[in-house]
């Protein structure tokens, strides 16, 4: 069934009596209690440039300032901020932004996902729901929400006033603290539906549902850019680790169809955002998702010498590595040698290896068949669970220790040479 204008419910700052207490009226939970030193709400903010027409759909959060202002929480390298609102201040406007509470998940993903300017974030959402959004007009504001939501936030993002922001957590997993001035946003209506749900998207240390989005996002963009965008059929799965942020920590599994690929890969990902951190590419052996595994391919895959390389004029975003050694905003990222780097990691094999130190399929798969007729408690198997050749390893090898395992410990001798 159509979403009908009268299914909403208005409250704005012209024509309601509420005007005095207009935030007052959201249930914002405080997210870390004792240490945020205000509430906000987490979600997609709308924006258009009004020259160009180019809408964006961005993941950022708004700090209440009651009675009815907030602080736009939009990083300086973010669409909105590194387009739309510089345009706005040219022509000396404010920006009309419009913040989408409670819409269903793919709005939400796509908002959160680093899709290059000017692809339609909602026209991906389409995509995903195969159907167009529907949307309808905002009441006080010359913007489109998608129709499902439960709470529209509208305003405008002022372009001359700036205010200095309390502590509040964030993906790297600390308080924000560094109180940065940030454009005010004064709200001039809240829409809602019937019985509205508040659905708050709360932010900090992992587990957390920004960080959960964010990872999902950022694995599906690195790995579509990877595989389609840089010509990598090799690329078999990138893993961004929630504890990361989905920003800081990318594992990239790859099969290796030529020495040079690994190095593309790296260099690749190192240029599609420029707020990664570490990238690290491993065998196609290795499991991504588990930190084992990264960590055996890091300790006796590559030798730092030759397989590490650091790179320079990266963007910090929040992370506090950055921001505690460097007082100068324009420091943490340009120009070198301050700011922030990158470590780019080649932990994949470079040649023949022996065999991993395990029993070969076989044995192992008639063990879990013992285990299993003993009604055993099940196993959760990870890779790898039996030992396979990696190379260094001759036919001559494998007749040898068939034998050992038969029980023929003749086959050990060496063989003398007449």
């Amino acid at each position: 069934m159509p979403y009908k204008r009268h299914n909403f419910f208005t409250t704005s700052t012209k024509n309601c009596d509420y005007s005095d207490k207009l935030l007052a009226m959201l249930p914002a939970p405080v997210e870390e209690p004792g240490f945020s030193g205000d509430t906000r709400v987490t979600g997609p903010f709308i924006t258009r440039d009004t020259e160009t027409g180019v809408r964006n759909v961005g993941m950022y959060s708004g700090h209440f300032r009651p009675p009815n202002r907030l602080l736009a929480g939009i990083g300086p390298s973010h669409h909105a901020m590194l387009y739309h609102y510089p345009n706005a201040k040219r022509r000396c406007e404010p920006l009309p932004v419009a913040i989408v509470l409670g819409a269903l998940p793919d709005i939400n993903y796509v908002a959160a996902a680093n899709l290059p300017y000017g692809l339609d974030e909602l026209a991906v959402a389409g995509g995903i729901r195969h159907r167009p959004v529907e949307l309808v007009g905002c009441k006080t504001v010359p913007l489109e929400v998608p129709a499902e939501a439960e709470i529209v936030i509208e305003g405008e993002i002022s372009t001359e006033e700036l205010e200095k922001e309390q502590p509040f957590s964030d993906f790297p997993g600390y308080l924000m603290v560094e109180r940065h001035r940030r454009p005010v946003v004064k709200v001039t209506a809240i829409t809602h539906r019937r019985n509205a749900m508040l659905t708050a998207i709360l932010v900090g240390l992992p587990p957390s549902e920004s960080n959960g989005i964010s990872r999902a996002c950022r694995e599906m963009m690195l790995y579509s850019f990877l595989k389609y965008s840089c010509n990598l059929p090799d690329v078999l799965e990138v893993c961004c680790p929630e504890m990361g942020g989905g920003w800081n920590w990318w594992v990239i599994r790859m099969r290796k169809g030529h020495p040079s690929k690994p190095q593309q890969a790296l260099q690749a990902a190192s240029g599609m955002d420029p707020a990664n951190k570490v990238i690290i590419v491993v065998d196609e052996d290795i499991d991504p998702k588990d930190p084992d595994m990264v960590m055996w391919a890091l300790s006796f895959a590559m030798q730092p010498h030759r397989d590490v390389r650091i790179i320079t004029g990266r963007v910090p975003l929040l992370d506090p590595s950055a921001y505690s050694l460097i007082s100068r905003p324009e420091e943490r990222s340009y120009p070198p040698p301050h700011g922030c780097s990158g470590i780019l990691i080649d932990a994949t094999r470079k040649g023949p290896y022996p065999p991993v130190g395990l029993p070969k399929k076989p044995f192992m798969e008639k063990a879990l068949e013992i285990w299993q007729q003993e009604g055993l408690p099940p196993l959760a198997l990870k890779n790898p669970w039996y030992g396979y050749p990696l190379g260094l390893w001759s036919a001559e090898d494998d007749e040898m220790a068939e034998a050992v395992a038969r029980g023929e410990t003749a086959a050990t001798e060496p063989k003398l040479t007449r």
